[in-house]
């Protein structure tokens, strides 16, 4: 860890569930993304409904990483044989059926609470899991660690103090490895360090390795691996591990966004995008991309 600005950390696991951890107001690398927008769209934004999206990745995560859990936590939506039986009697609407609806009564009494998921969605998770585990290495990576543990506390900074909270994929601590699971629509190397600069993954890399390797001091700092897989067939997968200069820029931007985060709680103020102008009138030089420059030349034909 090539910086100062983290003084001391009195950083202790966090026993909560996933509700009561993303409720909690400490500052996260989530919200150090929000700020980079701007402190208002950070301290306006509101919690939006998962999508499709976000409920499958729940489930991906949930079922490669914490398998024993999945069924406590998601409930595999399975009408395959009632609606094959009902079809067999001549419906040809089953769903819309007196005796498909009472199933589904049924089924809905089971669920209790658990997030749904569709025995198609199931089938694919399972698909790509079983990609991730044919890899030896990925396997190791995933498994056998600590997972999804949540951490909250107090970092002492440069800045002053600042209650903060990261919740990392896996911690593989003998190997002082923290791994970052995504899916990714393309998981080549050249469309996940696009989607990787994209969602500013530099600002969590970065963030997580630090804060781990003050909290448990050794030898080597942490390293941080992405594993970042697709969703469709046939699931491949890339490995990642954050370089220097991506963990530099990431420490970089983390530091400066928690030092700004910080003047906002002070003063209770929290600007839009005229913070990150570099004049006091708050005025943008216009200037065209690259790309937009170019020659108009044309030619007359008689």
């Amino acid at each position: 860890m090539e910086s100062s600005f983290i003084k001391s950390v009195d950083i202790k696991e966090m026993k909560a569930t996933d509700a009561e951890y993303h409720a909690s107001d400490f500052i996260s690398a989530s919200a150090l993304k929000k700020i980079k927008v701007s402190p208002a769209h950070y301290k306006l934004a509101e919690k939006e409904p998962p999508t499709d999206a976000m409920r499958f990745g729940s489930a991906y995560h949930c079922f490669v990483l914490e398998p024993e859990r999945f069924e406590t936590d998601f409930y595999v939506f399975d009408d395959r044989t009632i609606y094959e039986v009902l079809i067999g009697e001549g419906f040809k609407s089953p769903r819309s059926t007196k005796d498909y609806k009472a199933w589904l009564e049924s089924e809905n009494q089971k669920i209790q609470g658990r997030e749904m998921v569709s025995f198609d969605e199931f089938t694919r998770i399972q698909a790509m899991r079983d990609r991730l585990f044919s890899h030896p290495y990925s396997r190791m990576l995933l498994t056998g660690g600590l997972a999804e543990t949540g951490y909250a506390g107090v970092v002492e900074t440069e800045a002053g103090p600042v209650n903060v909270k990261f919740k990392p994929d896996m911690i593989q601590m003998k190997k002082r490895i923290i791994v970052d699971l995504k899916t990714a629509a393309d998981a080549s190397v050249d469309g996940f360090t696009r989607s990787a600069a994209d969602h500013d993954y530099h600002i969590q890399a970065a963030f997580y390795s630090d804060l781990m390797t003050k909290m448990f001091e050794g030898h080597k700092d942490f390293g941080f691996y992405f594993i970042a897989q697709e969703k469709k067939s046939p699931y491949a997968f890339n490995i990642f591990e954050a370089g220097p200069q991506f963990i530099a820029q990431g420490r970089y931007e983390y530091e400066m966004l928690v030092q700004l985060f910080k003047h906002c709680i002070d003063t209770d103020t929290w600007p839009g995008y005229q913070v990150f102008c570099n004049n006091r009138y708050g005025i943008n030089e216009l200037k065209l991309p690259a790309w937009a420059v170019k020659s108009l030349d044309y030619y007359i034909y008689k």
